[in-house]
């Protein structure tokens, strides 16, 4: 029997905090407990297609289409997980970025990038996107030859006209037959687990070794804060000492940027604030306040009204679906 996909598509048209609740659930059984932050001012949609790839449950293809979102899996999240996977993400329209390991790489359509559950990532850039996904469980990926021991090589582009890339084009194939002929696609499948096998083995011998400094330093504290943001105790020592570099070149790695590290965790502060008050009316402003990060309430509404020009009232008021 054909392994026919199976489809959810949702938007904000339909009722906005039962999408996007319905869409971060759907995006959790689909691949791995995560989180979804849904931009609160824009038009929400996605569309997300999945089966399973060569008899096997959990290696999987799905095609992921959506606007206005973005994904970040936490240490929180890891921690609730009993499997890990390797995916692979091939562009198929508009654009996205990946940050994994202190690294980050922009996806470009026919563009191909890794990434791996066991660690945390963020995809941000997320404004109108396509792309299909392969995901494996790593397990599988380490009993293959060559594979038991490889890094892999998360969080770079991988070129559409690469010898990597050639495997991306069959995955996309596959995922357009699929839709029309899913006996066929089953019979094509047969060959996957090798192919992602030989792409990421591709992959991992051309990883770019010529990063300078300060932009590696800066993607990994960029990183470090995507995922403890939420923290109110968070210090300047305590994230340079997580990177692994001294406060003066924790400070100097922003100049130019048109941002100081402050601001930036501030941003990251006051977006996720925003999502809570969209999402929910029963979250008093206290609890959005420690949530979001905040060490204070008092602190949450001053830096709020500044970053946005209201009170999270009135945003709440103006924003809830």
């Amino acid at each position: 029997m054909a392994n026919e996909p199976m489809t959810l598509e949702l938007s904000s048209a339909t009722g906005r905090s039962e999408a996007c609740e319905q869409w971060e659930d759907r995006m959790v059984q689909t691949y791995v407990p995560l989180s979804v932050d849904i931009d609160a001012e824009q038009a929400f949609y996605g569309r997300v297609t999945t089966s399973s790839l060569a008899g096997t449950e959990d290696f999987r293809l799905t095609v992921l289409a959506g606007r206005n979102q973005e994904f970040r899996r936490s240490k929180s999240h890891i921690a609730r997980s009993d499997e890990h996977y390797l995916l692979a993400g091939i562009q198929t329209q508009g654009r996205a970025r990946l940050h994994q390991d202190g690294r980050s790489a922009l996806i470009l359509p026919g563009e191909m990038t890794f990434f791996d559950t066991s660690r945390p990532y963020n995809w941000t850039e997320g404004a109108s996107f396509g792309m299909v996904l392969v995901q494996v469980p790593i397990r599988l990926l380490r009993e293959q030859p060559g594979l038991e021991q490889v890094e892999f090589p998360t969080a770079i582009t991988v070129p559409a006209a690469s010898a990597a890339g050639v495997v991306a084009g069959f995955f996309r194939n596959l995922a357009r037959i699929r839709d029309v002929s899913p006996e066929q696609a089953d019979v094509l499948s047969g060959s996957a687990l090798d192919l992602i096998g030989s792409a990421v083995t591709l992959a991992a011998g051309d990883r770019p070794v010529d990063v300078p400094a300060d932009t590696l330093n800066r993607e990994r504290v960029l990183a470090f804060l995507r995922d403890h943001y939420t923290d109110p105790e968070l210090t300047v020592d305590e994230v340079a000492h997580a990177c692994h570099i001294s406060r003066r070149t924790l400070f100097r790695i922003f100049d130019g940027t048109g941002e100081t590290l402050n601001t930036t965790l501030r941003r990251m502060r006051v977006r996720h604030a925003k999502i809570l008050l969209s999402r929910d009316r029963s979250n008093l402003p206290a609890a959005v306040a420690f949530d979001s990060g905040f060490a204070s309430e008092r602190n949450f509404y001053r830096v709020f009204h500044e970053e946005t020009g209201m009170t999270p009232g009135e945003y709440r008021q103006a924003h809830l679906g």
